[in-house]
């Protein structure tokens, strides 16, 4: 299991580029990719943005797109791109319905099933798609678009792996530490025999490249470890007390680049989040992605999220001061991570991430 160090501070590698000059080819040469995309309704007035900069930045041929989402759009698949395909979320084992009655029989709160079952969603993504599928999936989240073109898998077959935020947010420096607390790295420790941080970033940037031999590699383990399916080791190792009691992508990132360091790169994106709490009003994602537009960023987001200031109050990872004045106004905040040095200012209209 993962014990916290004596503050030690990490050399982090230099940042890698994450346009087309790191690739390692053009198009043509790299392995292709299939694109899984999990979208919640509030994710809707987004979604084809989110799409489309997938389809028109993937330097890796895109074979299909497979969006899972509970309520289906009354369009065609053709009205967007004929590789867009569209399924239930409810078919999904496990539903976010079974997520839900098993957090209750442990005697959890079951308001978290829905965060849970799109995090085991993402890591059962294979399970989605058809026989015959590439080697890897991106996986998109569908409040992130993609405004640049990026390569996922390089022409020697290696994932490219984002860095993402900092495991402990210091804000401008580019200089972090693993935290002394972090939930996400105590439930992968939980869940992985062996299972170690490699570095000070998270891994954590709303996308991630699975190669199915290492998520097979990592589902076997928890599974003989602990003696039950994955999901439910997966569950039963997150921190009831936390609403980010576990994050798929802390632990994947860090187990690949453990256990198959030869398979993976890492880079960094730079990007830009607004973050929010649900409801009426506020920011969209067409709208953000319109601010950017001749900027040079890579990508940018846009997250609603329920209970936002309860979720920012729990955030281990996020400074003691610095979490008392966002809950304090919990108000829409713009996150700019770039090269691994996070910023952090309040998001007001008219928005300008240029």
């Amino acid at each position: 299991m993962w014990q916290p160090p004596d503050s030690t501070l990490l050399a982090c590698p230099a940042p890698e580029a994450a346009g087309e000059g790191s690739a390692g080819g053009r198009g043509g040469e790299l392995p292709p990719i299939s694109v899984v995309i999990l979208a919640a309704q509030k994710d809707m007035s987004g979604l084809d943005v989110c799409i489309r900069g997938v389809l028109a930045h993937s330097l890796n041929p895109v074979v299909l797109v497979q969006v899972v989402a509970q309520r289906l759009p009354p369009r065609s698949r053709g009205e967007v791109d004929s590789r867009v395909v569209w399924s239930d979320e409810r078919h999904c084992i496990p539903s976010s319905r079974g997520v839900r009655q098993y957090l209750q029989g442990l005697g959890r709160d079951p308001s978290t099933a829905s965060w849970y079952f799109q995090q085991l969603a993402k890591l059962r993504c294979f399970d989605v798609l058809p026989a015959g599928a590439p080697q890897h999936v991106l996986v998109v989240d569908a409040d992130f678009v993609f405004l640049r073109d990026m390569a996922f898998v390089d022409g020697q077959g290696n994932s490219v792996l984002p860095y993402g935020y900092p495991l402990s947010w210091r804000l401008n420096t580019r200089v972090h530490r693993l935290p002394d607390r972090h939930t996400a790295l105590e439930a992968a420790g939980r869940l992985i025999p062996g299972w170690l941080p490699v570095d000070a970033y998270s891994g954590m940037q709303h996308h991630m490249v699975f190669d199915r031999a290492i998520l097979d590699d990592l589902v076997q383990r928890a599974q003989d470890a602990h003696g039950m399916p994955f999901w439910q080791a997966f569950l039963r190792c997150a921190d009831p007390r936390k609403w980010t009691g576990a994050s798929e992508y802390v632990l994947y990132r860090h187990f690949a680049a453990r256990f198959f360091p030869e398979r993976v790169r890492h880079r960094h994106v730079d990007a830009v989040d607004v973050v929010q709490a649900e409801g009426d009003g506020g920011f969209v994602l067409p709208e953000v992605t319109a601010a950017a537009r001749g900027s040079s960023l890579h990508a940018v987001g846009c997250h609603r999220f329920l209970h936002y200031a309860e979720r920012l109050a729990t955030m281990d990872y996020i400074p003691v001061d610095l979490r008392r004045t966002v809950c304090a106004e919990p108000v829409p905040l713009q996150l700019r991570l770039h090269d691994g040095l996070l910023t952090i200012k309040n998001a007001n209209p008219p928005l300008t991430l240029v």
